[in-house]
Formats: structure tokens, sequence, C-alpha cells
């Protein structure tokens, strides 16, 4: 069995043929997890660069699939068919040897992935594990883990499949089949942390991965989220990946990414992407941390008010009992600001958050003074983004409060 640069990679032993010496060269430890992404592998069952001499007749073979893999000719007697025996490609006949029930080829790899990532052939796959499931207990242990050696051994083929749409389903879907696999899935996740908490599809296999193995090695993948919690907040696809994985952490690192985005929350709240991850902690309602983002934040609330992203957070401040005493403080210390917040494209929103959440919080008095800086003022608040604000006090906070002043309540009704 020769690559294409005519040289044998697995040299056999006097006696026995190219094919047993392939056997003999396999290796299913997960230590063999060495290979760098984008780097080459003397084992030709790591190349994905293949090319078949497809059956033109054949159209199932020549399909491409989503992920970019050409469907490879099935073989007469395949591994992923047959328990307890493997098959040659050349004579279609069964190996004697008790461990051969796997075929180290290319056809093998390239095969399984592209049922994992062909949506016409996923089912095929989901298909195969079922098959696996009537196995008994030794024989389905040992397919599963030729699956997991396979497809973790290349970074280049994990990150193939993982980051795929149906490459991700079907590994999470063989989480939890067996604690092997899934050892060899989590080191696969662990080597490539970031890429797949910044892919699209990929970062869905972080939490299935979380509730699969055990407690030492969800730790692990914990203090990984601690490590790139400030790349990963500025990411688009990460920031969302940060908030999911976020919830399943528990223990200490929990407390450390609270403290770290608490800390760096006055540029996170300016930031695109890391505004999300600020509102997502502020919901989380963490009394330690919700306080120590307020306490960072204040000073900026109004300039924040005046940005998209950014009043989303001081809304969320508002809304939250940690939080909301600081960014009141700041209103309340300079009015002018206060009155062009609430003519403001975004501020005024931030303007009507506060006077609902004053008004819930039975705040009378600081609610009459907030609203008496905008009484003169209410002429020119009834042409551009004001006039929000002005149908918040008509509406909801004219009744709360009695005793109004009459022109006042002229300008509103």
């Amino acid at each position: 069995m020769s690559n294409h640069d005519g040289k044998n990679p697995m040299p056999y032993h006097e006696g026995e043929g190219p094919m047993f010496a392939a056997f003999r060269n396999l290796n299913l430890n997960s230590n063999n997890n060495r290979f760098e992404r984008g780097s080459s592998s003397n084992s030709n069952i790591h190349n994905l660069n293949l090319y078949f001499n497809l059956d033109q007749n054949s159209q199932e073979r020549s399909r491409l699939s989503a992920g970019g893999f050409r469907v490879p000719p099935s073989p007469p007697s395949s591994w992923i068919t047959q328990p307890g025996a493997s098959s040659s490609i050349n004579s279609g006949q069964p190996l004697a040897h008790p461990q051969s029930f796997v075929r180290p080829d290319h056809v093998s790899l390239c095969s399984l992935v592209n049922m994992m990532t062909c949506p016409i052939r996923y089912p095929q796959f989901l298909g195969l594990l079922r098959r696996f499931d009537t196995y008994e207990a030794g024989e389905r242990e040992r397919r599963l883990l030729h699956i997991g050696s396979m497809l973790t051994t290349n970074h280049s083929t994990f990150l193939d499949v993982a980051t795929n749409r149906n490459g991700s389903m079907a590994l999470r879907t063989l989480l939890q089949r067996s604690p092997s696999l899934d050892k060899f899935i989590f080191k696969a996740v662990c080597m490539n942390f970031f890429s797949l908490m910044s892919s699209k599809y990929g970062r869905f296999l972080i939490v299935p991965t979380i509730r699969a193995v055990d407690k030492p090695r969800k730790e692990i993948i914990y203090e990984l989220t601690y490590h790139n919690t400030l790349t990963l907040a500025r990411n688009d696809v990460g920031c969302v990946a940060l908030n999911d994985v976020f919830q399943e952490i528990r223990g200490i690192f929990r407390d450390q990414i609270f403290d770290l985005v608490a800390q760096e929350a006055q540029w996170l709240s300016f930031d695109p992407y890391g505004t999300h991850v600020v509102q997502n902690f502020l919901t989380l309602q963490n009394p330690c941390a919700t306080q120590a983002i307020a306490e960072n934040l204040y000073g900026s609330f109004f300039l924040l008010a005046r940005v998209r992203q950014g009043s989303y957070v001081v809304e969320k401040c508002l809304k939250s009992e940690f939080g909301r005493e600081k960014v009141l403080e700041e209103f309340r210390g300079n009015y002018k600001e206060w009155v062009r917040m609430a003519n403001d494209k975004f501020g005024n929103f931030v303007a009507q958050c506060a006077l609902k959440v004053m008004k819930q919080g039975g705040m009378k008095q600081l609610l009459r003074e907030f609203v008496e800086k905008l009484r003169p003022h209410f002429h020119e608040m009834e042409i551009g983004h004001g006039k929000n604000t002005l149908r918040v006090i008509e509406e909801e906070i004219q009744e709360f409060i009695l005793d109004f002043p009459d022109p006042l309540l002229g300008f509103v009704s």
C-alpha cells in the first residue's frame, strides 16, 4: 500500500503482507494527537487530499458533500458493516487477525468523514451507530474507539468535521456513548478550543463535551474558558459561545471570569461584541459582580447611553437592584447631560428606563426631581427623539405623581 510518492509508509516484515503491517502499525492510543493543524503525517490515514478512481456511471460516488469531501467507493465488505472482521479491498475476504476489525486506509476515513458531514449521507452515519449498538460490548467499544482515533489524530480532520453543520451534530451524537471515546473528543476539543469557540457550528460541541466528562476534565475546559475570556468576548461568534459555556461553569473559575469581566467592563461595554458579554453577566444577578461592573462603569453611563451597544448595558444596570444606584447617582449629578440624554437617539430609551425603574421602586421624590429637570425643555422635546420620553411621562408617570405642577401637565397633555 503505497502513497503518491511511491514510498511505502508502513514497512512490513518478511512473511507478512502490507495490510498485516498496517494493522501492526495502527495505534489507537489517544496520545497520537501530536499532529499540528496544517502539518502532514507519514500515515496515509491522515491525508484527506485524496483522489479516487470513481466509476463515472455512479452518481452516488461522484456526489460532493457539503463539507467538500468526495464520496469514496464502498468496499464489498467494510469494517463498518461486518462485526468482528475486516476485508481486504482486493479480495473481499476477512482477515484472520482477531483485532482486524478495522481497515486503516483512506477509504475508511474519508467514508466516515463524508457520512458525518454530507447532509445526504448523514442518516447513514446514524444508522451505523445504531448498528454498532447491536454488537456485543467489546466489539462495540472497539468500533467506537476506532472512530475516535481516526477523527482526532489529525487536527485538520477533526476541525473540518467539528466546524461543519452536520459534522458538529455527528460529534455531539458520539458523546456519552463510551467513556474512552469521550476522552478522545475531549482531548481534541481542548487542543482546538479557541477555533471551536469562534466557529459558527464548532461552538455547539463545547457544552456537550463538558457534560460528558468527569469533574477534573470539566475544570480543564473551565480554565481554558477563563484564559480566553477577553479574546472570545471581542469575537462575533466567540461572545455568544462564551455566554453559553459560562452557564455551565461552576466553582472558582466562575468567580474568576466574573471578576475579569467586571474589571474590563468599560471597554467591553463599548465593544460591539463585548457588550453582549457584559449584558449577559448583568442579567445573572450576581450581587458582587453586578456591583463591580456598575462601579467600574461609573462616570461613563452618559457616554454609554448615547451609543447603541452601550445603551443596553446601562438599561441592564438600571434593571438590576445591585447596579441601579450607581447609574442614578451619575444621572442626578449632571442634569444637563440628563436632558441631553432624554433627547438622544439611543439615550431616550435609557431615560425611559430610568423613569420606569424609579416608579417601580417607589422613588416618588427622586422621580419628581428628574421630571422637573426636564420640564423647561418639554416644548423642544416634542420634536425629535425626546417625544418618546414625554410619552412615558404622560402615560405612566403623571398618574404616579399626583401633585405635578399644572404647567407640567399642560405640556404633556
